[in-house]
């Protein structure tokens, strides 16, 4: 199969494929010769903030020198985004072929994740990098990657999400996300709530594996400037003064403080393997510097066009801290707000919060191309529960962009932020390709911006 007829291979599995199980997906993988077990491994859990901080730490990772690979999903609008050595998307000569050597050795028929996850370390043996980090898909305990034996395992915040597989309460969550812990392998987490805390504390001492916590009590942000974000983080191994982010949301700064108490711990277990080099203190702290202003992440509050933001947020915890930004980072523009949802997320919780933390000038409401999409009207109603705002309701996510972008050409001052699902992120992006294929110049693309 050429590059083409692959992705539709792939994209097309869960017609077909049943979910096996990591016993089946282990005897796949041995029979493959255990490729994720040839690398350094991190493996990350939690609710909200996996992919920001895996992507934060593979960004220190390459200042300090290291060669990572990095697995995330879901995608935004390329599959190869799942898949990155050294930030780069795997090419699509490199996908064909991690897939053919995954297909030849199927014996039952594995999942679309689990085809993915396999795919991903048959390509980082290829590639060798030093260290690979490996995103949960959805919980922990039976989640495929969950095969792994890692050096260092990463729990991001825990909130209500996916309860309908994962369990209705935090402390359910939270035992699903601590299934990641090894023995004797360190757990650094984000302490968010103190059931979640007690569980996975409690996970970690019964597994004899060394924990830290990182808490919003470890970081004060100093200032915030046009273009970064100084904080300070103080954790049980180093102090840092003045760190910086790029100026895109306030959440990043907390997974940028789990990103960085991870580092040092990888660098504190290379010096019990290795003898610790001179000057190694300073090269850590320059790879954490430069790493952190370099950081960037799709969908997280990423500007794609002048005065247009996607945002990937789509469970209560997640449209909370996006509020928060909006309301401390984005205060001189009007808001234009375009919204989309999953069915089987809380959207209702979401919408009030949004309205009420936030004031918008116009209310667009559409769809995502997903069979798990949220009817459009039911949405609609939801915000007209909450405002006395009119709410404008388009199936057509194309339709709806253009009404977006007609009011931000009538509004002075004003900007378009879409929020709600990173399937919206995705199509939101792709729309946006569309408008510049089509511009004959760029003075045109930006005219109907």
């Amino acid at each position: 199969m050429n590059y083409r007829e692959t992705v539709e291979y792939i994209l097309s599995i869960p017609l077909f494929a049943q979910k096996i199980g990591t016993e089946n997906l282990a005897s796949l993988l041995e029979r493959l010769g255990n490729p994720q077990d040839k690398s350094k491994v991190i493996h990350i859990a939690g609710t909200n903030g996996k992919g920001s901080t895996a992507k934060a730490l593979a960004t220190i990772l390459m200042h300090a020198g290291f060669h990572v690979g990095l697995f995330t999903s879901p995608h935004l609008v390329s599959i190869n985004e799942r898949i990155r050595y050294d930030d780069e998307m795997i090419s699509d000569e490199d996908f064909t072929w991690a897939f053919e050597q995954v297909r030849k050795k199927f014996i039952v028929h594995p999942s679309f994740f689990e085809v993915m996850f396999a795919m991903a370390a048959v390509y980082y043996e290829k590639k060798q990098p030093d260290y690979v980090i490996y995103e949960t898909g959805m919980g922990g305990r039976l989640d495929a990657t969950n095969v792994v034996r890692p050096e260092l395992c990463i729990i991001t915040s825990v909130g209500l999400d996916h309860m309908e597989y994962l369990g209705d309460t935090i402390a359910k969550i939270a035992g699903e996300k601590a299934g990641i812990i090894k023995p004797s392998v360190p757990v650094v987490y984000f302490k968010r709530d103190a059931v979640s805390s007690g569980i996975i504390e409690t996970c970690a001492k019964e597994l004899d594996s060394a924990v830290t916590a990182v808490e919003k009590s470890n970081y004060i942000i100093n200032e915030i400037d046009d273009k970064t974000i100084d904080f300070s983080f103080h954790n049980r191994y180093y102090n840092y003064d003045h760190l910086r982010i790029p100026k895109t949301s306030l959440y990043q700064v907390e997974n940028t403080c789990l990103a960085v108490a991870s580092f040092d711990i990888l660098m504190q277990i290379r010096d019990m393997e290795y003898e610790k080099n001179a000057g190694a203190d300073v090269r850590i702290e320059q790879a954490v510097r430069s790493g952190l202003l370099d950081f960037s992440w799709e969908g997280r509050m990423e500007e794609i066009a002048p005065d247009l933001f996607v945002d990937g947020a789509h469970n209560p915890e997640a449209v909370e801290c996006y509020c928060r930004t909006l309301r401390t980072l984005y205060t001189k523009k009007k808001k234009i707000l375009v919204f989309a949802a999953v069915k089987d997320k809380d959207y209702d919780t979401m919408i009030r919060d949004l309205t009420e933390e936030l004031s918008f000038e116009k209310i667009i409401v559409t769809s995502v191309d997903n069979k798990r999409k949220a009817p459009v009207a039911l949405i609609a109603d939801r915000f007209r529960k909450y405002t006395g705002h009119a709410v404008e309701a388009y199936e057509d996510i194309a339709e709806a962009m253009n009404a977006a972008i007609r009011y931000k050409e009538q509004i002075t001052d004003s900007a378009v932020y879409c929020v709600g699902s990173l399937y919206l992120v995705g199509e939101v992006k792709r729309w946006l390709s569309g408008i510049k294929e089509q511009s004959a110049n760029m003075e045109e693309y930006h005219d109907k911006l």
